[in-house]
């Protein structure tokens, strides 16, 4: 309405000439926040968007695989203890084994952080396979990082292998040569929103964890 909110504090901040070590540092770290100080309270999961009041609990499941790379890195470079990773790494693998919504084994695009439904992106109301690609990717990283025999990592790896296993590949192909992006339990793969895609980007991933499923590769 054109209205104007009181000044806010002034702040200042400085910088100087950094190390290589000291800028992937700071990068890292900066990068790191977001995904941990901005992650869903309820499923651990990074949320989509910042919103001004938290009302928005849309949580991103592409995004969610680099935040879970993030929390590996963090781990390792000391932002984090190895105990608090584990525990959101539980969290995380929890609400994505009992409660999120799944389509032959692959995540939406976008899952509500709440009730674990699923959120439309579009026309998308069911799996997105390159998505999920991007999910089990950070996964099988964290499954391989925390290898320590506490009841949180055991129990970690045990939902990452059941996540991880239960993504039909083979489902969407569709009979093709190749993999659709999108299944919808309402239009099944007739809808414009969903193709077979090839190519050496981003959806590559998902080629390659296809071949290598150990339960249902093409």
């Amino acid at each position: 309405s054109g209205n104007e909110s009181a000044q806010s504090s002034e702040v200042s901040a400085t910088t100087h000439i950094m190390t290589d070590d000291e800028f992937l540092d700071m990068t890292q770290r900066a990068t790191f926040r977001y995904f941990w100080d901005w992650g869903d309270p309820n499923s651990g999961l990074t949320r989509e968007r910042w919103h001004p009041n938290e009302s928005d609990v849309t949580n991103t499941i592409g995004g969610s695989g680099f935040g879970i790379m993030a929390i590996v890195a963090a781990v390792e470079r000391g932002f984090i203890t190895r105990e608090q990773g584990a525990q959101r790494m539980l969290k995380i693998t929890t609400f994505l084994a009992t409660k999120a919504d799944r389509f032959h084994g692959a995540l939406p695009h976008w899952i509500n952080g709440t009730t674990g439904k699923m959120v439309n992106f579009g026309q998308q109301d069911g799996g997105d396979i390159v998505e999920t690609a991007f999910l089990i990717e950070g996964l099988l990283t964290a499954r391989q990082y925390f290898d320590n025999n506490t009841a949180d990592e055991i129990q970690t790896r045990a939902y990452i292998k059941k996540v991880w296993e239960e993504v039909d590949w083979n489902f969407y192909r569709n009979g093709t040569t190749g993999l659709y992006w999108n299944w919808s339990p309402t239009m099944g793969f007739n809808f414009s929103d969903t193709y077979v895609f090839h190519g050496w980007n981003e959806t590559q991933i998902a080629y390659i964890l296809a071949v290598a499923s150990p339960t249902k590769a093409p």
